[in-house]
């Protein structure tokens, strides 16, 4: 009988884009090359000028987070690797700059006119996966077509890798900001495109040992070093007791960490958020992908930002993932990208694209897409949902970051769940300002006033006490916000009783828990049985 192996539980499989931590814009060829261009690009040229100003920026805990490359090495390393960038992404870098003449030429000679005559002045590399058009304001717009995007030259997928390495307990340097150029002497760099079946041999268990270095040889560029380290990577394939789709009539609620919620009863099992810490990574309690069940029926994602659709998790989970959930993607804005296409190139099988007030119906359940207001800088983004649950007679409502104008706006969906047995809600009340995420896909600069004010920003303690009233929930849960210690490496938040958000997060607690309801501020983990 075969012994089969999988990664083990401890070993990082973290997904790249040309040597950059995966996330959405970067995958999507639409973004890529405006993220290239006005980010990467931007913070290479800075540190090549001045290496000890980013070094000496990247270490002062104010500036977490900031555009500061975080290298101590050779800096003739990062020169080397913008040559690169520039020779190997050249048609995305031209992409970039082609969407941005068109974007020019529309505001110049778009004044009312008809479009037609427009689309020869358009780059051919561009031109027929856009559509030109105006709003009722007579202002121009152009509609990207994205499918057209994926299925050219520009959606390259040999520069989609994936680095293992063990988990430790030493904190993860942010890596937003800092290209990986540079492997540790314990890990090792795999040609992995995010689509590949190799994913889900990699983490499902099908194969034994000798197979899986098979398969593995020919994506290393040094077998000599990196087999006998991938061999140490794999453990027997174990499945855990008692992880088979939770209990037969009791909803079972677990919470593994920043907006990552497991919900179960009956043999379904509902995933919001991904977002799992390893074993030996934190020696704060909390629960792993051992915790998870053998399959998860669906995985939810509220919106597309780097905290919340994170590829490091999902790719590692496609193997035991049936659905995939998302909020239904406006139809060709560039802030405003596909998850559905993005997650059907990255191996997905099933992926729903879900409405506002629409439903999904399961077994004693359903799942309610909800307006996810706010926290986007007024970016016309709509691939975003908050999420209800309903299960077995159990409601939840899951707001992630959602700041509305007033609860009021969510009337209708107090109507479809009156009742609510538990609410989830985010309360970073202070967030980045706008082009701290979409800088590089903007076509026309913010002043730094608009740009302050236009923050990715949810509930303070005002309105997360007016959601609490509007649905009366029995028990409130708000989010640890990126405190727990195994996401700083894409939050940059330092926890801390003095921040912002958690005193407001607190004012909160204490606030409802003075009325005699349950609330909590959560950290690490949770387990709740309905």
């Amino acid at each position: 009988m075969k012994t089969l192996k999988s990664l083990a539980p401890n070993v990082r499989s973290v997904p790249l884009v040309n040597s950059w931590f995966a996330h959405p814009y970067l995958v999507s060829p639409l973004t890529f090359g405006l993220y290239t261009r006005h980010a990467h690009l931007a913070m290479l040229e800075s540190f090549i000028e001045d290496p000890a100003q980013h070094l000496e920026s990247a270490l002062i805990p104010e500036l977490l987070g900031g555009p500061f490359i975080n290298y101590a090495d050779d800096p003739a390393d990062m020169a080397r690797f913008r040559e690169r960038t520039l020779e190997r992404c050249a048609p995305q870098l031209r992409c970039a700059d082609a969407i941005g003449a068109m974007y020019q030429m529309l505001q110049n000679q778009a004044k009312g006119a008809g479009v037609p005559g427009l689309y020869a002045q358009i780059d051919p590399q561009i031109r027929n996966g856009v559509e030109l058009s105006y709003d009722l304001c007579k202002q121009p717009n152009a509609r990207f077509i994205e499918s057209v995007f994926y299925d050219s030259p520009l959606y390259d997928t040999s520069l989609q890798t994936c680095v293992l390495e063990k988990a430790s307990y030493e904190p993860r340097t942010f890596v937003l900001s800092t290209p990986q150029i540079r492997r540790r002497d314990s890990s090792v760099e795999l040609r992995l495109p995010f689509g590949d079946p190799l994913w889900n041999h990699l983490h499902g268990g099908a194969h034994d040992a000798a197979e899986l270095m098979d398969m593995l040889r020919p994506r290393v560029d040094d077998p000599a070093r990196d087999m006998p380290l991938l061999e140490t990577m794999f453990s027997e394939r174990r499945v855990p007791e008692g992880q088979r789709g939770g209990p037969a009539d009791t909803v079972r609620i677990r919470y593994l960490g920043h907006a990552c919620v497991l919900m179960e009863c009956g043999g379904v099992s509902i995933l919001i958020d991904p977002l799992i810490s390893y074993p030996d990574e934190s020696r704060i309690d909390h629960f792993t992908f051992d915790d998870l069940p053998e399959r998860l029926d669906y995985v939810l994602i509220t919106h597309p930002h780097q905290d919340h659709i994170v590829f490091e998790t999902l790719l590692r989970l496609r193997s035991k993932v049936d659905c995939v959930v998302v909020g239904r993607a406006g139809g060709g804005n560039l802030q405003d990208i596909s998850l559905k296409l993005m997650l059907l190139r990255c191996g997905f099988g099933r992926v729903v694209e879900l409405g506002e007030y629409e439903t999904l119906e399961f077994k004693e359940g359903r799942i309610v897409g909800a307006p996810f207001y706010g926290e986007h800088a007024d970016l016309d983004i709509r691939t975003k949902l908050a999420f209800g649950i309903e299960m077995n007679g159990a409601a939840c409502l899951f707001f992630a970051d959602s700041n509305p104008p007033a609860p009021e706006f969510y009337e209708p969906l107090k109507k479809m769940m009156p009742k609510i047995d538990c609410l989830f809600l985010g309360m970073e009340c202070v967030g980045a300002p706008a082009t701290w995420l979409y800088g590089p896909l903007l076509q026309k600069m913010l002043t730094r006033g608009e740009d302050q004010s236009r923050r990715l920003d949810g509930c303070d303690a005002a309105k997360a006490l007016r959601m609490q009233e509007y649905f009366d929930p029995k028990r409130l849960f708000i989010y640890a916000m990126g405190a727990e210690p195994w996401l700083t490496h894409i939050t940059s938040i330092l926890y801390s009783e003095e921040s912002t958000q958690f005193k407001e997060a607190r004012i909160v607690e204490k606030t409802v828990r003075g009325q005699g309801k349950q609330a909590d501020v959560l950290f690490g983990k949770m387990e709740l049985m309905l």
